[in-house]
């Protein structure tokens, strides 16, 4: 990524960041939270309509619970969340710390889709959630955590997708927790499916929103994986154009 596309990024998140914790801290306020931030790949595609972003629902704990923005996003600190080192390439390494990546079906359905495109496949993707702040023990946010945050976590996606412009959108969440943020695409209508695959007993859908193709499937936890990702190749393939 270019340098000074960066710190542009970087200087159109910091206020989103900083009103979205500061009603998260008046609105939860009984347990500490985790922060994230979108992650990229060193050799992510630069250009209009390259490259693939992932998202999750949310963070299941993270690097830092600071409620700080200027030490979230300070280059090199300990709780920085932003353009950190080595961002996406440690979820192809066998170990990181005691954590096992590949233990993720997550982690192997991005591999799964993103290997059938790229060789070093984690340096080309990037990867976020649609909820940036999450219970620092881990697990989903609840509905008060998700509400309190919403409305600046979809301006952070809109950010996102200016930032990276990548050639499809892959939403591993459901189509219940991409609903709000895919209408927030759409002017505040429910979007129209333009195709569908089935992989097992589930779906994959596609949309085009604001000429991107946005793709939304289950979370691949406890489901047939390698279906899975040939369902979303192939959306991207009949749709990438």
């Amino acid at each position: 990524m270019d340098v000074s596309n960066i710190v542009q990024f970087k200087e159109c998140l910091k206020p989103l960041y900083a009103h979205m914790i500061q009603v998260v801290l008046d609105t939860v306020f009984d347990y500490k939270t985790a922060k994230f931030c979108m992650q990229w790949g060193k050799d992510f595609p630069q250009g209009e309509n390259q490259g693939f972003l992932f998202y999750g629902r949310a963070n299941n704990g993270w690097i830092s619970s600071s409620d700080n923005v200027e030490e979230l996003f300070a280059e090199g600190g300990e709780d920085c969340i932003f353009a950190r080192k080595n961002q996406m390439e440690w979820m192809a390494k066998d170990m990181v710390d005691d954590y096992r990546p590949s233990s993720s079906a997550f982690i192997r359905t991005i591999r799964n889709v993103a290997s059938e495109y790229y060789d070093n496949w984690p340096c080309h993707v990037a990867w976020s959630n649609l909820y940036k702040v999450a219970p620092w023990e881990g697990g989903n946010p609840s509905d008060t955590l998700c509400y309190a945050q919403l409305e600046d976590c979809k301006k952070i996606m809109q950010e996102e997708l200016a930032f990276t412009s990548p050639l499809a959108v892959v939403m591993l969440t459901g189509y219940y927790w991409a609903k709000d943020f895919l209408e927030y695409m759409n002017g505040g209508l429910e979007p129209n499916c333009i195709d569908r695959e089935a992989w097992g007993s589930y779906e994959a859908w596609a949309y085009r929103l604001n000429g991107r193709l946005i793709i939304v499937s289950e979370h691949p936890q406890g489901k047939p994986e390698a279906v899975h990702a040939e369902a979303i190749v192939r959306l991207i393939e009949r749709h990438s154009n």
